[in-house]
């Protein structure tokens, strides 16, 4: 799912105490989602400078929950230098050619990635809510 970055706060709330010199400055981000409704979240905030997150940016969460901001339309640049874990790539593709659900989420826009068709010995594995689409030869 997309989201519109509303806000970014420095989070300060460290309840009684300081906060610990090994863990990470934090920030709290007010977020929009596609139907109005708002969230808060705390992300690391050398992670947001790092992703060049601001407010009014368009951003998903990624595997990790994490955001990072909507690809633009050249997304298989961004695609292409990712680091993928190959046997766990193709162990999803292979449950999918199956015709089992997988919880994984599109890198991409954050939507759901699943079985799109199977026929005439191809399958077709995509986003539900981008263009993402992978073919697969069915064996």
């Amino acid at each position: 799912m997309k989201y519109t970055v509303l806000r970014i706060d420095e989070d300060i709330d460290y309840g009684c105490e300081e906060r610990d010199e090994n863990q990470p400055v934090m920030a709290v981000v007010t977020l929009r989602d596609e139907e109005g409704m708002e969230i808060t979240l705390r992300q690391e905030d050398q992670m947001l400078y790092q992703r060049e997150i601001k407010e009014g940016d368009e951003v998903i969460l990624d595997e990790e929950k994490k955001l990072q901001k909507v690809p633009d339309e050249n997304w298989t640049e961004t695609c292409t230098s990712r680091t993928v874990d190959i046997p766990k790539f193709t162990a999803m593709m292979e449950v999918v050619k199956e015709g089992k659900d997988i919880d994984w989420i599109c890198p991409f826009c954050g939507g759901k990635v699943g079985l799109i068709s199977s026929e005439n010995g191809k399958t077709t594995i995509g986003c539900g809510s981008c263009d993402m689409r992978i073919q697969l030869e069915t064996n």
